[in-house]
């Protein structure tokens, strides 16, 4: 019965983590697909390139809310830990491959932190803090979110030492770190792209 529970919730989970909203916006609000421009990437950084600030920081808060949401739902209707995290992790591997959406979506930085934040809402205010110095400082998100994955793995052993939470920020940050392949390679050979606020067209 247990295992049926942590499947219903992942499944509920990965559908929240689906709406994928920096490509909803931009199909309904804008008649483009994000994914066809810029990086290529279905997320708040590409989303701030292609449509600019108002949808992008729209999309801030609604990625890192499915995180949230899907944690804390999970939990006020199971009370059971596991199968918080285990919706929380749905709902990344939704944002990262949407199932309503071809399964091309983001690379998950936003919904992870949202999912962080539910879990130990402490680690998640310092590793956010530290990734926005880190961006601020150099200007590369990528950087920035590779920084805080391995900044949480710290934090967790350091700060709580729950074994599930454990497993769980290694989920997070590991796919986190592997989504961002391709950023670490630009980052090693200087041709990453910087942060701009401006907005480069569509």
């Amino acid at each position: 019965m247990r295992y049926i529970i942590l499947a219903v919730f992942a499944i509920l989970g990965y559908l929240i983590g689906s709406l994928n909203f920096s490509i909803i916006i931009g199909k309904m609000f804008y008649k483009t697909d994000v994914r066809d421009h810029g990086s290529k990437n279905a997320g708040a950084t590409n989303t701030l390139r292609t449509l600019g600030k108002i949808p992008a920081f729209t999309v801030l808060f609604l990625d890192a809310a499915k995180g949230v949401i899907a944690c804390l739902l999970s939990y006020i209707i199971t009370r059971d830990y596991i199968v918080s995290y285990t919706a929380a992790t749905g709902a990344i591997l939704g944002h990262n491959f949407p199932v309503f959406f071809g399964f091309r979506g983001g690379k998950g930085v936003i919904t992870s932190l949202g999912a962080i934040f539910c879990i130990n809402w402490q680690i998640g205010i310092i590793v956010l803090a530290a990734s926005v110095a880190m961006i601020a400082i150099w200007k590369y998100v990528s950087l920035g979110a590779i920084f805080g994955s391995f900044l949480a793995i710290a934090l967790f052993f350091v700060m709580d030492r729950s074994l599930p939470k454990i497993i769980l920020i290694f989920i997070i940050a590991g796919l986190l770190i592997y989504r961002h392949r391709t950023n670490i390679s630009r980052l090693l050979k200087g041709t990453e792209n910087k942060l701009s606020f401006s907005k480069h067209g569509k």
